[in-house]
């Protein structure tokens, strides 16, 4: 019964891995555009500031969405898979 409750949590993690990257890479954009902002009103005050919120806004604006979408779909796969072969220990 117990290998039944691990496949069931590992198909549900799973499923939350693959859903999560969608939340992920918006999340991603929504900061870098956030730095980016923060970078030209930092740009009067702090000028080492401004360059480092400027570059660190570029780097995330530059993640590719597939990327991201490709890693978590691995992982939320893979853990599918491991549910899977959670639910042969029950069956056998």
């Amino acid at each position: 019964m117990a290998a039944l409750w691990i496949a069931i949590l590992f198909w549900i993690l799973g499923c939350a891995v693959l859903i999560m990257s969608f939340f992920l890479t918006h999340k991603i954009r929504e900061t870098g555009e956030h730095l980016l902002k923060d970078a030209e009103h930092e740009k009067s005050r702090d000028d080492s500031a401004s360059i480092a919120m400027t570059i660190e806004g570029q780097v995330l604006e530059h993640i590719p969405s597939y990327l991201i979408h490709m890693v978590t779909a691995f992982l939320g796969l893979t853990l599918i898979v491991f549910g899977v072969v959670a639910l042969a220990f029950y069956v056998h």
